[in-house]
């Protein structure tokens, strides 16, 4: 019996586990794209319901983000014992119970709370995420990240669609309206529910386990670390080719070393840029001279979400024909142009205001998914790699909000600032990445 359950942890996985389990990471990336902006065209409405301001109650966001960096490293200490399924089962439950719960909340403390319950859900499913697809395809995971990333653009379309109509559509607010958010974010935890029931019934029926890694390139190196009777093996309990003149610290490459950091900082800067411009969006188009309403604006950030879902469902078509490397620089270019046009003319030109908000999700479409396809060719990504990064991405999304909300009523293009900021440290992690492995042909 043991050598039976030693033997089948070490084969590769057959079709319809692999297929049924990408499914199901598909549809909890739904939810997770969600979530990133479940709030955001919500928050005017929030403000009114608890009589405070944007400064005040954008720190959900930050609270958001703390508890998603809390999540993430929960998820690295738990996922070496418990079945990964397990986790996303207990993540997608307390997910479900806050979208559910969000509207209801009698105060803005109970409110705040249920934002951290969020946060906590979305950290244990991102950091699982981040590692499961690659662990299920290996050497032919890019266009299944693309995809992966496709499904949570979609879900980040979700949330302003169903809320908009849902929304006060007058430039002024009305205290005495009753609002109906309830309506959307009961739909939205609907949708959770069903992600939900198709984990438990593949954990029941189909339960995942981790496969050899890159079997064809390093088996016999794996199978010596492999240790079958830890249950869920962390399989990349880090991992490491060696790499000719290579030097080692605490056994682990610099070269892994250094990699690890520029996935983290890396990922970190996009997703605090990318976090922060879906969460405040619409409050720009709201609180700039533009004074538009949160329904209209809403549909603004449904524009930009929009564009995020097409510009992946074209990445996916490109990463087959193209270097990631090269969908790259086209991302920098449409953020950087799109941000230029926010920064000089969207205050006060509506029009130029939609066009740089499509232009930004554009750009920002392929970033993450690009990113990780060119970097998984030189690192194998592990449990605690995805922790990791989920980590410095919530570091950096944590951050933005509190600096962007003290300062946005005022001046909306504060916005700007922040993305620059970030874009220009993208851009000196890749090139720092690019000269780091162009000589290189392993994976550590």
């Amino acid at each position: 019996m043991e050598e039976s359950a030693e033997k089948s942890l070490l084969q590769p996985h057959p079709k319809k586990l692999k297929v049924l389990t990408t499914a199901a990471i598909y549809l909890g990336n739904i939810c997770l794209g969600y979530l990133v902006n479940v709030i955001a065209p919500a928050l005017e409405d929030l403000r009114s319901k608890y009589r405070t301001d944007i400064e005040q109650i954008s720190v959900v966001f930050t609270i958001q983000l703390v508890a998603y960096c809390v999540g993430a490293v929960i998820y690295g200490f738990v996922a070496k014992f418990v079945n990964r399924q397990l986790i996303i089962i207990v993540a997608l439950i307390l997910m479900a119970f806050s979208l559910y719960v969000i509207p209801h909340c009698p105060t803005e403390l109970a409110f705040f709370i249920v934002g951290g319950i969020l946060g906590l859900s979305s950290g244990l499913c991102d950091a699982s995420h981040i590692v499961w697809v690659i662990e299920i395809w290996q050497e032919k995971a890019a266009p299944f990240i693309l995809s992966q990333h496709l499904f949570f653009a979609i879900g980040s379309v979700i949330p302003s669609l169903l809320m908009a109509p849902f929304l006060n559509n007058n430039t002024t607010t009305n205290h005495g309206a009753e609002s109906r958010i309830y309506i959307p974010f009961t739909i939205l935890g609907a949708i959770a529910s069903i992600a939900l029931l198709f984990q438990v019934l593949l954990f029941a029926f189909c339960r995942y386990y981790t496969p050899p890694m890159y079997a064809n390139e390093n088996s016999n190196e794996l199978a010596s670390r492999s240790d079958p009777s830890q249950g869920e093996q962390d399989l990349s309990k880090d991992i490491t080719v060696p790499a000719n003149n290579s030097k080692f610290i605490l056994g682990i490459t610099t070269r892994r070393i250094q990699l690890i950091v520029i996935a983290g900082v890396f990922l970190g800067a996009y997703q605090g840029m990318e976090v922060c411009s879906l969460q405040f969006v619409p409050i720009f188009g709201q609180y700039s001279d533009l004074h538009m309403t949160e329904s209209a604006s809403a549909y603004v950030l449904s524009a930009l979400t929009g564009m995020f879902a097409v510009g992946r469902i074209i990445g996916l078509v490109l990463i087959l024909k193209m270097r990631p490397e090269l969908i790259l620089c086209i991302n920098f270019a449409l953020v950087v142009i799109a941000n230029l046009m926010l920064l000089i003319w969207a205050n006060d030109n509506l029009t130029m205001f939609w066009i740089g908000c499509i232009l930004l999700g554009a750009g920002y479409s392929t970033m993450y998914p690009s990113f990780c396809a060119f970097i998984e060719k030189y690192l194998v990504f592990t449990n605690f790699v995805g922790s990791f990064v989920c980590v410095t991405g919530s570091i950096f999304a944590a951050t933005y909000p509190l600096i962007v909300g003290h300062f946005i009523e005022k001046d909306a293009i504060v916005l700007t600032y922040t993305n620059f900021f970030s874009t220009l440290l993208c851009i000196l992690t890749i090139m720092w990445g690019y000269l780091l492995v162009r000589k290189v042909t392993t994976r550590v």
